[in-house]
């Protein structure tokens, strides 16, 4: 027969929330995610381990939470309306170990950890200085400000960069249109040679011919057209007939289409 003050639970370790801290403003504030995260940390509370409870995200995705930034804001909102408080802040320790970060329930008093260096703490209760659930809201709020605040500071870290460069610069900053590949650049150019005595120059290969050619006006963004005459005309390239540049042909070759298909 089991006496009152040896009294253990058949079914084993239970989650208790007294009904003080479930009716305060500061629980009621809490967001489903929140809420699942309380209670995560709480599934983890025994007799004297408060202080030494920890939520990495592969714990906490069993009750639910799956994504590291919704975990990291459940564990601030918790925070911030004094449900749990952190007792030691996780990071890299010396030689890479990676440390976790570790909690306490507030309304329970912590016991030292030589080990991992913590002190004992009394309850202090923060969870009850929520005065209304609009004020948790703010809380909550207020600690998602700072927290962005942080890492915006954190990610900008470094100095402004002062422009050395002269007009006279090769390369620039930007370069030509994003059809071109150098637009602001040095261009290629090829130099017709006329006096064999340069060594500078170049003379052009065979099959080119030394007069420059112009292209058609067009606009950058629309295709050339190009209309397939017949074999008889301009002869075959492989199976198809030759295509030629609009361009090419005499005025009047609309009407002449246009009278065709008449």
């Amino acid at each position: 027969m089991t006496t009152k003050n040896n009294f253990r639970d058949p079914r084993g370790h239970s989650l208790r929330i007294y009904a003080d801290l479930f009716d305060s403003p500061a629980f009621k504030s809490l967001s489903p995610y929140d809420v699942m995260a309380y209670l995560a940390l709480l599934r983890q509370l025994k007799a004297t381990n408060n202080g030494d409870l920890s939520l990495p995200l592969t714990k906490a995705a069993k009750c639910g939470i799956s994504h590291h930034m919704t975990l990291a804001r459940s564990l601030r909102a918790l925070c911030a309306v004094g449900l749990v408080a952190v007792t030691r802040k996780g990071g890299c320790a010396k030689g890479g170990t990676k440390l976790t970060t570790l909690y306490r329930m507030t309304y329970r008093e912590c016991y030292a950890f030589p080990v991992k260096h913590l002190d004992a703490i009394k309850e202090t209760n923060e969870w009850k200085l929520v005065t209304t659930i609009q004020h948790g809201h703010e809380l909550i709020q207020d600690a998602e400000v700072k927290a962005k605040s942080a890492y915006e500071k954190k990610i900008n870290l470094g100095h402004g960069m002062t422009y050395t460069g002269s007009p006279r610069d090769v390369v620039k900053a930007k370069t030509r249109s994003r059809r071109d590949t150098r637009a602001d650049g040095p261009g290629h150019g090829v130099t017709m040679v006329e006096n064999t005595e340069n060594p500078m120059l170049a003379r052009v290969s065979e099959g080119f011919s030394p007069n420059q050619e112009k292209a058609p006006p067009r606009s950058p963004r629309v295709p050339p057209l190009y209309i397939a005459k017949d074999a008889g005309e301009c002869g075959r390239i492989g199976d198809h007939g030759r295509y030629l540049r609009l361009s090419h042909f005499r005025p009047g070759l609309f009407t002449k289409l246009v009278g065709l298909a008449a």
